[in-house]
């Protein structure tokens, strides 16, 4: 079995990030004639039957990608991960050599440590697709305390992985600066979360019938995704209740596989009405579609500068102007320069409310939703941007 490449992911399979930010990018590399081997680290949440594991195999293997799914442990903490990152390298080493593969691709902090360690079992280049720093991220969200073990192994492997790898990607022109010194005169890539404009694009049959069946009246506020870490859901609530003497009526519409009573609990007292709906991937360009506007709210967190939030992708390809808190990424300068949505500054009242009033007229613009469409086509589209990208990438590291 001769390989091109072997990429590895710290994500389940069936994990929507893997489904959204992973499989896109290596199909569109298979379809360009290059064979992948998938590493993934399985979670119980995500867990599938032997009937349907092989299924997966099976239908990836003809999309030219060679799964092997690895098992993914939580405890104790710090340690389970370096138990993981342990077999995780031999096996991608072990896979790469087999294969012959020319390169070892990571995804995200600990595959990127994962992939060094391949990369250098098996004498291959590396490509360390870096994201944002993961050390930062869980001392952000109250995971770890800055200093302690964890933060201090993962910083550490992070720095390492960036140094020794042949080329790396990173989501934003922050990240891009603050990793320089680590990779000297090596590329960086600018690799933002791409949104596949082929699903996700405004549905008007799906946009009458789910504002009808679910009652959506007025101006409908979408949010779609989780309520800890570095979600902001108190933020985005005051700002609703700001929007709201604007916008009348307005309906708020989550869509989420996390407890649903946190956001009831705060949209009841602020008198804001709401539906609530956990929908499968495929459903969501329909539910997309029944809004007006997108919602990302995030913790003003360091990390954040180097994010790119899939959800405002997504949003912008469905037509949707987006009201998103300053700091998440390169969202701050893009928002502003397309004039495709607002950036809350802060978390007041006054800034809510002042946000409010730059959505109204914007919302009085016909041209909107076009507008919208068209930045995610220039800036995020998965075929028109990333994706060529990634090809650049491969054509160098990888012999074909």
């Amino acid at each position: 079995m001769r390989l091109d490449s072997v990429y590895i992911t710290y994500w389940s399979l069936l994990d929507p990030l893997c489904q959204s930010q992973s499989l896109p990018y290596l199909f569109a590399l298979a379809d360009k004639g290059y064979r992948i081997g998938l590493l993934t680290f399985e979670q119980p949440r995500w867990r599938m039957s032997p009937e349907e594991e092989r299924a997966q195999r099976n239908a990836l293997r003809a999309r030219g990608i060679e799964w092997r799914p690895l098992i993914y442990h939580k405890r104790p903490a710090v340690l389970s991960t370096l138990y993981d990152i342990g077999v995780g390298s031999l096996a991608a080493a072990r896979l790469a050599k087999r294969s012959n593969a020319s390169l070892v691709h990571g995804r995200a902090s600990v595959s990127c440590g994962i992939a060094a360690v391949a990369a250098r079992l098996a004498g291959t280049r590396l490509f360390a697709d870096a994201d944002g720093p993961l050390s930062q991220e869980y001392v952000d969200a109250g995971v770890w305390r800055e200093g302690s073990l964890g933060h201090r192994i993962t910083a550490w492997g992070e720095r390492k992985s960036l140094e020794h790898a042949d080329e790396v990607g990173v989501l934003s022109r922050h990240r891009q600066s603050e990793v320089t010194p680590w990779v000297g005169d090596k590329p960086i890539h600018l690799l933002p979360c791409a949104v596949d404009l082929e699903r996700f694009r405004p549905l008007s049959e799906a946009r009458q019938t789910l504002r009808r069946e679910l009652e959506l009246d007025g101006t409908v506020f979408v949010y779609v995704g989780k309520t800890k870490g570095w979600y902001d859901v108190e933020g985005m609530v005051q700002f609703l209740k700001a929007a709201s003497g604007i916008f009348h009526p307005l309906t708020l519409l989550v869509l989420t596989t996390e407890d649903p009573s946190v956001f009831s609990e705060l949209c009841e007292p602020a008198g804001i009405k709401h539906v609530i709906r956990s929908a499968k991937p495929g459903e969501v360009p329909g539910y997309l579609s029944a809004a007006d506007v997108g919602l990302c709210f995030r913790h003003r967190f360091p990390s954040q500068l180097s994010c790119s939030p899939i959800k405002l992708a997504e949003y912008l390809a469905c037509g949707l102007p987006v009201v998103a808190t300053s700091g998440c990424g390169d969202y701050d300068e893009l928002i502003a320069a397309e004039r495709v949505g607002v950036v809350v500054p802060r978390a007041s009242d006054d800034a809510a409310l002042a946000a409010a009033h730059q959505l109204e007229a914007l919302l009085t613009e016909r041209s909107i939703g076009e507008r919208c469409r068209s930045t995610a086509e220039r800036f995020l589209g998965l075929d028109e941007v990333v994706v060529p990208r990634y090809s650049e990438v491969y054509e160098r590291l990888c012999s074909t």
